[in-house]
Formats: C-alpha cells, sequence, structure tokens
C-alpha cells in the first residue's frame, strides 16, 4: 500500500498524530502506526516520520549572545576620536593612537572622559574600528573633471619618462605633480588651480593654489613649494600636461639643478601617489566649490597651510612594498605599517648616515619641525580647518549652485559633504 499518499498528506498525519506518537508507550505507538498504515502510508515511513517529528526541538528565541565587549562609552569616544582625527580608516586610526592620544591628553581634549573607554577603545582592532564607524562613512565625492591639455609634441619628447625601475624613486627627492581645477559645474572662464606635490618615497605632500594654470603661474606655484619640503628635492615627475611640459618651467628647473620626467601619455596610473591626494586631500578639504577669486585663493592657501602640518606631521600613511601571488594565482599588495611622513624621512635620514652619508634634513630643519609637533594641538588644528572650510562654503556656495542650476547639474553632494564637515566641527567644539 505504500505510495497512495502524496507527501503533503503524509505530512498532515505526520502532524496529526506526533504529539500522540511522542507521549504513546509500545503499545499505543504499534496502534498508531497500524492506523497510519490502513490508510495508506507504509510502516516503515510512518515510523521515520513520528520519530523525525518526535525528536523535533522546540523553536526557541533569538539567541542572546555573548555580552558585548565595547559599551556606549567606548563607541561615543571612539567617534570623538574619529572625528578630531580627520575621519581615517581603522589602520590610519589605531596607527595615529601612539601620537595622538598623548597629545589630546596634554591639551585638555579629552578631559572628562571614562579612563575605562578610552582602554576599550586602545585595545579595539582596526577591523573592529571599521566595523563599529561603517554607520558614519560617508560616500567616497564623485570624479571631477579632467582639464589636462596634451604638451607639444617636440617639448614631450625633450623629457624623459620616469620608469619603475630609476634609483631615485627609493630615496626622498622625486616629487610627483599634478594640479586639480576649482571650477565648479563649469569649466568656463578662468579659475584657480591647485598644485599638489608629493614625494613617491615618503608621501611628504604640499599644496600651493594659483591663480590659473597658466605657465608663469604654475612655475611661481612650484617655487613656493620646493622650500616646504625638509629634503632637497632633485626630481620634478609631471603628467605631460602643457602646465608642466612648457619652455618657462623647464628652464627654470635645469636652472635649480632638478631633473625633469615626465609620465607617459594617457597612463594616469604613472602618477598613482599624487592622483590619490588629489581626491583624499584637495576634494577632501576643500570640495568641489568653484574658486576664482583672489579672496577664495588665500582661503584655500590658508587651508593648504593647515592642512601640510596635518598630513605630514600627525597622520600616518602606507605604502606598498610587495607583491605576493596566492595559492589561487590571486596578485596581492602588501603594505608596509603605517606611518607619518615626518617617521619616513627620519627613517631615510637614519639609513643614509648610517651608510656614510650627510642624511637628507639639516639640523635646522629637524629642530623647526620637531618643534612644530611639540606646539601642536592636532584637534584645534582640525577644528581650524573646519573654520576656513565654513569660510570657502560662505563665499563659494551660492555662486557654484547657481551655476548648477543655469546648467541644469546636480550638485547635491556638496551639500552632503558640508552638512557632513558643518556636524564634524560641532562635535569637535563640544
Amino acid at each position: 500500500m505504500e505510495g497512495r499518499l502524496d507527501m503533503a498528506t503524509r505530512k498532515r498525519l505526520t502532524n496529526r498524530f506526533k504529539a500522540e506518537y511522542a507521549k504513546g508507550d509500545k503499545k499505543q505507538k504499534g496502534e498508531i502506526l497500524d492506523r497510519l498504515e490502513a490508510v495508506g502510508m507504509g510502516r516503515s515511513t510512518a515510523r521515520r516520520l513520528l520519530t523525525q517529528a518526535e525528536r523535533e526541538k522546540p523553536v526557541k528565541g533569538a539567541a542572546r549572545g555573548r555580552r558585548p565587549k565595547y559599551d556606549a562609552g567606548a563607541q561615543r569616544l571612539l567617534e570623538r576620536l574619529w572625528l578630531l582625527m580627520g575621519m581615517p580608516c581603522g589602520p590610519y586610526m589605531k596607527a595615529m593612537f601612539d601620537q595622538w592620544i598623548p597629545a589630546l591628553l596634554a591639551n585638555g581634549e579629552l578631559d572628562g572622559i571614562d579612563g575605562d573607554a578610552l582602554d576599550q577603545v586602545l585595545a579595539m582592532s582596526p577591523s573592529t574600528i571599521d566595523r563599529r564607524l561603517r554607520p558614519l562613512k560617508q560616500a567616497a565625492m564623485p570624479k571631477g573633471a579632467s582639464l589636462t591639455r596634451p604638451a607639444a609634441e617636440h617639448m614631450r619628447n625633450s623629457i624623459r619618462i620616469r620608469k619603475c625601475t630609476d634609483e631615485t624613486i627609493r630615496v626622498p627627492g622625486l616629487a610627483e605633480a599634478d594640479t586639480v581645477a576649482h571650477c565648479g559645474p563649469s569649466m568656463k572662464g578662468e579659475f584657480a588651480r591647485t598644485l599638489t606635490m608629493v614625494d613617491y618615497a615618503t608621501n611628504w605632500t604640499v599644496n600651493v593654489t594659483a591663480r590659473n594654470n597658466a605657465k608663469s603661474n604654475i612655475k611661481a606655484a612650484v617655487a613656493t613649494a620646493l622650500p616646504l619640503f625638509p629634503f632637497p628635492v632633485t626630481c620634478f615627475d609631471s603628467d605631460n600636461g602643457v602646465e608642466f611640459i612648457n619652455d618657462e618651467l623647464v628652464d627654470w628647473l635645469l636652472e635649480q639643478d632638478i631633473e625633469q620626467t615626465r609620465s607617459r601619455p594617457y597612463r594616469k596610473n604613472d602618477q598613482a601617489t599624487v592622483e590619490s591626494r588629489n581626491n583624499h586631500v584637495v576634494r577632501k578639504y576643500a570640495f568641489h566649490w568653484r574658486y576664482d577669486t583672489a579672496q577664495q585663493r588665500e582661503l584655500l592657501n590658508r587651508l593648504w597651510a593647515k592642512t601640510y602640518v596635518l598630513l605630514n606631521l600627525f597622520t600616518p600613511t602606507r605604502k606598498p612594498v610587495r607583491v605576493d601571488q596566492g595559492r589561487d594565482g590571486r596578485r596581492k599588495t602588501v603594505y608596509d605599517e603605517p606611518r607619518t611622513p615626518w617617521a619616513r624621512v627620519l627613517e631615510h635620514d637614519a639609513a643614509d648616515r648610517a651608510a656614510g652619508g650627510g642624511g637628507y634634513v639639516v639640523d635646522d630643519a629637524r629642530r623647526r619641525i620637531e618643534g612644530i609637533i611639540a606646539a601642536t594641538n592636532p584637534a584645534r588644528l582640525n577644528r581650524e580647518i573646519a573654520v576656513i572650510q565654513d569660510e570657502l562654503e560662505r563665499v563659494s556656495r551660492d555662486r557654484t549652485e547657481a551655476m548648477a542650476r543655469r546648467a541644469g547639474l546636480d550638485m547635491g553632494y556638496l551639500g552632503k559633504a558640508i552638512e557632513r564637515m558643518r556636524a564634524d566641527a560641532g562635535q569637535n567644539d563640544k
């Protein structure tokens, strides 16, 4: 008689008799099996289904789980520190604790906090920091327009293309350079350009804003930026834009005994170090407003004077050291431990002196920078940056949004970024 009942009927019969079968003795269970066999269910099938139902455990409520390792006070302190430090990722924030926490405590930024909460935050791993801060992190800024115009071919051909095997990239002195256009939603008319120069070996970063990308203005910006490096710049590497590959800048660099190299045409990744700064330095701190007045340029250069100290002396970075290949054949880039650009400069300086060289940093520059570190409250520095950003918004927002409306563009991301920074500044003042 096996097979006369479909699966749905078997389930209904099992549910009907499972409670009675579970409570019954051997005789009662046999009677239940006789009844099911009589209606067409195989005896072995009935026994198996009823036995399985008997073994099923009642559904319990949601598991309570283990007690939270970090309490609400630690979460609030973590969020506050994240804002004070400029919203770094977990690995960078963890590396910043050794330098920032003593400075914040010495300057009274953490007065009144719970010592247990601070201990909990310091015990967090980089992954835990990222996970607990995930709800606060904002979407990345959209990409800006590229306004690079290639230089004349004969001028490009006179400049050597930098190769990855060049010896100069392993020591301080090779500065990658690029410009960012502050055009807002329209590329018409004249607008400011920010020059970014980054040392390849140490990540030392310098920003200078110029009136436009005329070759005389870019040359003046380069001349302003070079003395801000704590070591001599021996090589100037740029893309193939006409603002860099022109007779005025080429001749001036030659007079300064600075070698000039360039990337391959249309290969942006050849300058990955400085290209990354365009987004997480220039766009992060100066946003996407349109800047085209002397007042705005003055504010931008005041802003870069603040970020110069924050990024080079208090913000750690990582650099790739090698590329490994796993068992599955995938390539994985391995990075070194996060360190500030100044710490990297000192490492190169010490290594060169140990090898019998003269080092890279003169004593006067070393004393000056160490004095800046000792006298700087990094939390107050972040607040000063926020004040300048608020002023940039005040003098730029209305005109930028008016241009966007005329062009039919959506500039909503600007408002989101500014609201985020205003909220950060408010938190820092508490």
